[in-house]
């Protein structure tokens, strides 16, 4: 659920800035959360923009936690250390996007000081012993993709539970490039030939380095999953032989996103196919092109998933226990 797409960082990668000016209100959600609940929803991850800069979001915890339901935050943490208090009973895991190891790294991405402020928030959580697991996530790009092994060491130091890397996506209309604007240049943000030659080694050197944080899941990808990354990178640069790493996806099949404005799609990246305002989300769900857009995802047939950074996998036991 995307509660807003207001955002008070400036992130070269994104393009969220500003809240809409028809955005869910809170008896739209509890409706709503009435709604998946009659699905047997069993999760939901709040996203945006940044959640906590919308004021009643703990009131939007609240809903959501009278029905069952576990409930994961993802936060740019800026905010954390001010509001944590508010929420933070609510939340089974917090992940926070840290771009980098060192205040200048990450203040650069983000487009505002916000490194110490972050970081103070993370460790008010977890230096204590109540409340949710604090995760990482890292997007990799020109300006950090040097710097995995001091980001792991980094993550270590603050005693959060585990660390993800994610490419910067540069290819798609998401982020709020739709709606907003184009973010920076893909040159700002990919590699060069010449750099992604040396993030290969860089990976390579980080699998030995790290084998015990990733044996551990301590960082969540595989070693497969980290050259995914590199293989990304590759074929953005049209290096000789390389394509985009095979996906396996089924998002659509598990989840549902729905925007800050009630648009309901199949994943993150794909078209929406009606508006939970104005639609049955279970004939939305069962229409043809929902069906079909399962099907085509399934089969691997759609280009936007070929090329995809952020894929999600769930088998079909793991869901039946409600791990994502």
């Amino acid at each position: 659920l995307y509660v807003t797409e207001g955002c008070n960082l400036k992130c070269m990668m994104c393009s969220y800035r500003r809240p809409l000016p028809d955005e869910l209100t809170l008896d739209e959600i509890e409706d709503l959360a009435d709604t998946l609940k009659g699905f047997g929803l069993r999760r939901i991850v709040y996203s945006g923009g940044e959640p906590l800069v919308r004021v009643d979001f703990p009131d939007i915890c609240r809903i959501f936690a009278k029905r069952g339901v576990k409930q994961t935050l993802l936060t740019n943490g800026f905010l954390l250390k001010k509001r944590a208090e508010e929420f933070k009973s609510y939340c089974s895991e917090i992940i926070v996007s840290l771009d980098g190891p060192t205040a200048e790294i990450h203040n650069r991405i983000r487009g505002v000081d916000s490194f110490g402020q972050i970081v103070e928030g993370i460790k008010k959580i977890t230096e204590s012993t109540e409340g949710p697991g604090v995760s990482l996530r890292t997007v990799v790009q020109k300006q950090n993709y040097r710097h995995l092994g001091a980001m792991i060491e980094f993550a270590k130091s603050l005693n959060v539970r585990r660390l993800s890397f994610l490419a910067a996506d540069v290819l798609s209309s998401g982020f709020g490039r739709e709606r907003h604007g184009p973010t920076e240049p893909t040159e700002t943000l990919a590699l060069s030939e010449n750099e992604v030659a040396e993030f290969r080694t860089a990976v390579e050197e980080v699998i030995v380095k790290y084998r015990d944080e990733l044996d551990s899941k301590f960082v969540s990808e595989s070693p497969e999953k980290l050259f995914h990354i590199v293989q990304y990178f590759e074929a953005l640069v049209g290096k000789e032989n390389a394509s985009f790493p095979m996906n396996f996806c089924n998002a659509p099949m598990v989840s549902a996103v729905i925007t800050s404005t009630g648009e309901l799609q199949p994943c993150f990246f794909l078209p929406s196919f009606g508006n939970v305002r104005s639609d049955d989300i279970a004939e939305l769900a069962n229409m043809p092109g929902p069906r079909t857009t399962r099907r085509d995802v399934r089969e691997y047939r759609l280009e936007r998933c070929r090329t995809c950074v952020c894929t999600l996998h769930v088998s079909a036991l793991n869901s039946l226990v409600g791990r994502y």
